[in-house]
């Protein structure tokens, strides 16, 4: 199953609803970006957690996002700690209470697959504390080795890509015509800085897990090709509202302003 939309500059924005971990749709080397939001878990109960088995899933879905990416293309990865416990562990009660540093095992195992991360930046979501989660973000850069356009991003930098901390209130409650609502895990300036720094008009960006089309969206506000996936087909109503009508989502105002979608 898929869904396919070619945007206004005959760029083509197409969802697949299948796993990230084989993207048989895009050729070896095709895309310069790809944009990720790895899910709590890879398990289809979406509650339960393996962090053993949830590593090997993000393995396998790197292993393809390097085929796919050009050399010197960008993985940008948004990703946040948890409280461990032994239900993550197999069991095992001596996790309990502590820090699952989640960012720096993501880190581990994009390296073991050949990306190199060249940058990290905080997501402040808010200022004000919350006892339940954290209230900012990892935004982690991989690169696939080779020389390619990308080569010196990191001396490259547009302005509001070049701050450490990217404060970023509010921008992932989704709420759709149907009175559907949904808590997106990007917030869609993330997509749309990174998109401008990484890429031009008509390049390939990759949102391997798609969500409520976040990356889809707003990569077609900039005039680029996306191809996405996702496993729950229940979202596609939402996805395609996003991408046909980011208006209707107070998300999105801020990257509809004309001086803010950038070329």
């Amino acid at each position: 199953m898929a869904w396919c939309l070619t945007g206004s500059a005959n760029n083509i924005i197409k969802v697949h609803f299948h796993t990230a971990e084989w993207m048989s749709e895009i050729d070896n080397e095709a895309a310069q970006l790809a944009v990720a939001s790895p899910p709590f878990t890879n398990d289809v109960d979406g509650r339960t957690l393996d962090k053993n088995d949830y590593l090997k899933f993000l393995q396998r879905v790197f292993c393809e996002l390097i085929r796919v990416l050009n050399p010197g293309g960008i993985l940008v990865c948004v990703n946040t700690d948890l409280r461990d416990h032994a239900r993550y562990n197999r069991g095992d009660r001596r996790f309990n209470g502590l820090v699952w540093q989640k960012h720096g095992d993501i880190r581990t195992t994009a390296e073991r697959v050949g990306f190199r991360c060249i940058d990290t930046k905080i997501w402040s979501k808010s200022l004000h504390r919350s006892l339940y989660r954290y209230s900012f973000a990892y935004i982690q850069f991989f690169q696939k080795p080779g020389r390619g356009r990308n080569h010196s991003c990191r001396y490259r930098v547009h302005s509001s890509f070049a701050p450490d901390v990217w404060l970023l209130e509010r921008g992932t409650h989704r709420k759709d015509s149907r009175g559907s609502i949904f808590l997106d895990a990007m917030h869609p300036e993330i997509a749309l800085r990174c998109i401008h720094q990484f890429t031009s008009i008509g390049d390939l960006v990759v949102s391997p897990f798609a969500g409520s089309g976040t990356v889809l969206s707003v990569a077609n506000l900039m005039r680029r090709c996306c191809v996405g996936y996702e496993i729950n087909k229940n979202l596609l109503p939402l996805i395609k509202e996003s991408v046909t009508a980011p208006e209707h989502f107070s998300a999105y105002f801020r990257c509809l302003q004309p001086n803010h979608v950038c070329p």
